[in-house]
């Protein structure tokens, strides 16, 4: 008995001391065993030693690489949720870091490899792009900023492919309001993409079918003017012979089609408002585009015009329901002030057009049948005209002047949510059809 316990003891302190001599690894042995494995494709074993470097040496010149390892090696192993969180963080917690152009331009790539083709959710494409456009805006002289500025190429065709294929959806469909929607976004986002003047074309077959022929014109002109080298710039002349409508002979006809879509200038700052407070009316100068939101606002006066004489021709309502506008037409630009109120029920939009008279043959009381439209006055004051448009309660306004022919589209945005608007539609899983770099 007294043998066994002096060889238990010599065994315990052969192992105590085995422990006493075993060298605890370093900041370096754990980074150096970490790139070991990398090397080796043994993904988990590097990621496992850049770990423990981080949670033992936390200030360590070698921590912020490893966290940065750490998330290049989860984008190596195409484990993009890990990658995603490991570089955003890397990103967020070390913002001086040299490497961050590269560590965003793998963040990106982690939502990048991850994309679908364009009949599929287009979350992690609309994701790359940020991060792709964020870095090229940072760092503009980094290596990355090209890489990335070719993703974000790939990202926008694919974006305006699956604009066109939901606008197809719909007008196969028969829901043209819907399909309209769609191409003219389209147009609007990503008009310089291959997709686009097909994209154009059927805009403007779609709204031939809804009896908007002379939209319809304009988006065929519009085609002849961008993509005249496109096989669609003769199916559109062929078009426009057959439709028999009055062209636009504006730079690019296809800017008073989005703007009766819904896609006109910024509403919210006009730029280029002229005001002077010695006036005594207080109207606010329309020279440009203008917009606002109702409420009472001050009025500050617009300069007077001293040029040719300009003729208010007619006042229509805009052919396309969306947006909710209307049109006044013109024998010439206008210079015009402006003044937007409402109550709870109603709210009233008063233009004066400065040096402009009506036509003898335009009614002074105009009645309109139409949406959110209740009536129209007109009234001559020496050398101006002021034009009265009633309707029930909108929310803003804007004022978009367009030339030859001269007009001023008003588009007006309503409270009302529109709920009869179909959800995109996707078909099944078709994989990714892109490929990423390794780091």
């Amino acid at each position: 008995m007294k043998g066994r316990l002096i060889s238990l003891s010599v065994c315990l302190a052969l192992l105590v001391t085995a422990c006493a001599n075993k060298k605890v690894p370093s900041v370096h042995d754990y980074y150096s065993q970490g790139e070991y494995f990398y090397d080796r494709g043994v993904y988990k074993g590097a990621i496992e030693n850049y770990q423990r470097l981080v949670d033992q040496y936390p200030f360590s010149p070698l921590a912020e690489e490893a966290e940065l390892k750490i998330g290049l090696t989860y984008y190596t192993m195409h484990d993009y949720p890990e990658a995603i969180s490991a570089l955003s963080d890397f990103v967020r917690m070390h913002p001086m870091n040299k490497e961050l152009p590269l560590a965003s331009y793998y963040l990106g790539m982690s939502y990048f490899d991850q994309m679908h083709s364009a009949a599929q959710d287009q979350s992690n494409t609309k994701s790359a792009m940020e991060q792709f456009r964020l870095l090229e805006a940072h760092y503009p002289e980094s290596a990355f900023a090209e890489l990335a500025h070719q993703r974000i190429e790939v990202c926008r065709q694919v974006l305006a492919g699956n604009e066109y294929m939901i606008g197809n959806f719909y007008a196969k469909q028969a829901n043209f309001p819907a399909a309209e929607s769609r191409y003219a976004e389209l147009m609007e986002l990503y008009p310089e993409t291959p997709v686009a003047p097909k994209g154009l074309y059927d805009l403007a077959e779609t709204l031939k079918k809804e009896g908007k022929k002379y939209s319809a014109a304009q988006a065929f002109a519009a085609i002849k003017a961008d993509y005249g080298k496109t096989k669609y710039a003769a199916l559109a002349d062929k078009e426009l012979k057959e439709l028999n409508q009055p062209v636009d002979t504006e730079e690019d006809p296809l800017r008073l089609v989005l703007a009766e879509s819904g896609f006109g200038p910024p509403r919210d700052e006009p730029p280029l408002i002229t005001v002077n407070h010695h006036e005594r009316d207080g109207m606010r100068d329309g020279a440009a585009a203008g917009g606002a939101a109702a409420g009472g606002a001050a009025l500050t006066p617009a300069v007077a015009d001293n040029g040719p004489p300009v003729t208010l021709r007619g006042i229509r309502l805009a052919s396309s329901p969306k947006p909710i506008s209307i049109i006044f037409d013109l024998s010439g630009p206008v210079k015009f002030q402006q003044h937007f109120e409402g109550g709870a029920d109603f709210s009233t939009l008063t233009v004066r057009l400065l040096n402009t008279q009506p036509d003898s043959k335009l009614d002074q009381h105009m009645v309109f049948d139409r949406s959110i439209f209740r009536d129209s006055d007109i009234k001559s004051e020496g050398s101006a005209t002021t034009v009265v448009v009633n309707t029930t309660h909108v929310a803003r306004f804007a004022i978009i002047p367009l030339e030859e022919p001269s007009r001023l589209l008003i588009t007006f945005t309503s409270d009302e949510t529109d709920l009869g608007q179909a959800s995109d539609q996707s078909t099944g899983d078709q994989g990714s059809d892109s490929s990423g770099d390794q780091p």
